[in-house]
């Protein structure tokens, strides 16, 4: 007899709260891709079984084991529980192959978004930099010192223990230092990206001449189901999204392929560029100009190629007026000077920036109240049949979260 509670190293009283804890916390550790052990499948179906039995059947397996326990005839309550347990450990365990897997598409869809790569350099890039953040805490102390008053020396008292952290953390992580994960994007996997091809009679929507002889792009839209509210006291509030995922493969040719990869590099360059190099006070018009950079870029490359844009569908009257608002409401708070050209922040700069990204959410839900919501999320460009049919039925490109509801768009308009 399994005991479901003991896999998931709870104690028998554990409420619901704790079992789904207790479940994230051994999935992601024995989930197989990420844990190499042998056994590491077998391991996660155990724990997937345990959390589906008890998150259905907690509290009568609660009662049926403390039966077993408490009464006297333990040959008649075992049997009794048995008959109990194995019906609903079969189910359970459908449940859990079928979870396991459900579980590894969405690892797989994520790592085929980038996103997981796109996290690895960022703290390669990080554990690259602390090397020569050590050095300086180390010796900024005496530099001072020699070159302005000996007193700072003391400096070493603030700057040495933050030091010693980024050391630990070192230490803590020398065996794979410089390989903080597992690339998902390698060479050959990127190489056989662009050269596998897909044979099918079926023609490319994004280039019309070619047939979708590649990977179909996959287009997600979601439609609000219901929007749960908890509070559990002070600064403990959340609220979760209830949303119906619909994902639409659209099928692509491996010219439109290679154009779309380009024009997602083309506008990362545009913005690191522009960032970099241009000669302008304000970082925020640094960004617009990067991204109006990239968008004419790509707009041009798009044109002469005679291929239409994968993210189109964020261009919707929505989108657009808001991004208007966002210009001017910048451009308002800015101060340009032409004789040389610069734009110089002001002291709102920060604060409208800062409010663009907190309160753009109702900025969109105004302007869905206003236009209606179907006529707003609408394209201003023609859309793969059953982009339009979902969008009319519902489906959004994101919802209107704070924050998300800035970052998601422009995300998903430099990435494709």
């Amino acid at each position: 007899m399994k005991d479901y509670y003991a896999i998931l190293g709870l104690q028998k009283n554990a409420g619901e709260a704790a079992i789904r804890k207790a479940y994230r916390t051994l999935a992601k550790k024995y989930h197989p891709d990420i844990n190499k052990m042998p056994d590491a499948h077998e391991k996660f179906i155990e724990i997937t079984e345990a959390y589906e039995f008890l998150i259905r059947h907690h509290n009568q397996y609660n009662k049926a084991y403390k039966t077993s326990v408490d009464n006297a005839d333990e040959t008649a309550t075992e049997d009794t529980f048995k008959r109990y347990s194995n019906e609903a450990r079969e189910k359970a365990k459908r449940q859990a192959r079928m979870r396991y897997e459900e579980f590894r598409k969405q690892h797989e869809a994520f790592q085929e978004s980038g996103i997981n790569d796109l996290a690895i350099l960022f703290k390669l890039i990080f554990r690259i930099v602390i090397i020569p953040a050590i050095m300086v805490l180390v010796a900024l102390p005496f530099y001072l010192a020699f070159t302005a008053e000996w007193q700072l020396i003391f400096l070493l008292i603030v700057t040495w223990p933050f030091a010693f952290i980024l050391v630990w953390y070192i230490h803590d992580n020398l065996d794979h230092y410089f390989v903080p994960g597992e690339w998902y994007y390698t060479p050959q996997r990127i190489k056989q990206i662009f050269t596998q091809v897909y044979p099918t009679e079926q023609q490319c929507f994004y280039a019309p001449d070619k047939n979708a002889d590649s990977k179909p792009y996959k287009a997600e839209l979601l439609k609000l189901k219901d929007i749960k509210v908890g509070s559990e006291g002070f600064r403990q509030h959340h609220v979760n999204y209830i949303n119906e995922t619909k994902k639409i493969l659209i099928p692509r040719s491996r010219k439109a392929l290679i154009i779309h990869t380009i024009n997602s590099l083309i506008k990362i360059l545009s913005i690191i560029g522009c960032m970099v190099f241009l000669d302008i006070s304000a970082w925020a018009w640094r960004f617009i100009f990067g991204i109006l950079t990239g968008g004419l870029l790509s707009g041009l490359i798009l044109l002469i190629t005679h291929t239409r844009s994968n993210i189109s569908y964020l261009y919707n009257y929505n989108t657009i007026i808001r991004v208007c608002i966002w210009i001017t409401g910048i451009l308002l708070v800015s101060h340009i000077r032409f004789h040389p050209f610069n734009i110089i922040p002001t002291n709102l700069t920060v604060f409208v920036v800062m409010s663009i990204i907190l309160f753009d959410c109702f900025i969109m839900q105004l302007i869905n109240f206003l236009l209606g919501s179907q006529r707003a999320a609408k394209p201003i460009v023609r859309q793969y049949s059953e982009i339009s049919q979902a969008i009319e039925k519902g489906y959004r490109v994101y919802n209107d979260v704070i924050i998300i509801s800035v970052v998601y768009p422009v995300f998903k308009w430099i990435f494709g």
